[in-house]
């Protein structure tokens, strides 16, 4: 994210497929003769981070296994909070936070303490 969005609120749940874009893909899977076609149907994870970072969290990297566990000891309303201050609103239309949310959080942080570069 540069710092022009930084005074953009991203809202992650309009990363997510809509029901009719799963339905579809469904659609399309059920239809393929390839046994493996649903292996290449993208997940709600990955369809966000892809959608607001243009990448996902490496977790093989110490560093970034080493924010996974901050996060994951972190109450769960500090982490929407943070999230909301760092410009990514995580909450669906339900209220509920969209799948990725300790995902979008670890590549914040990571962004935040250099660990990470984007560009996009």
């Amino acid at each position: 994210m540069s710092d022009s969005d930084e005074n953009k609120l991203i809202r992650a749940a309009d990363y997510m497929l809509s029901p009719e874009e799963m339905r579809r893909q469904e659609e399309q899977i059920s239809a393929s003769e390839d046994p493996f076609a649903a292996l290449l149907l993208p997940d709600d994870r990955d369809t966000v981070l892809y959608g607001i970072f243009g990448d996902i969290p490496d977790y093989t990297n110490p560093e970034m296994e080493a924010i996974w566990d901050e996060v994951l000891e972190a109450e769960p309303e500090d982490v929407y909070e943070y999230c909301f201050k760092k410009g990514v609103d995580l909450f669906q239309d339900d209220g509920k936070p969209v799948p990725p949310w300790r995902d979008i959080a670890v590549m914040l942080k990571a962004i935040d303490k250099g660990i990470l570069h984007l560009v996009k």
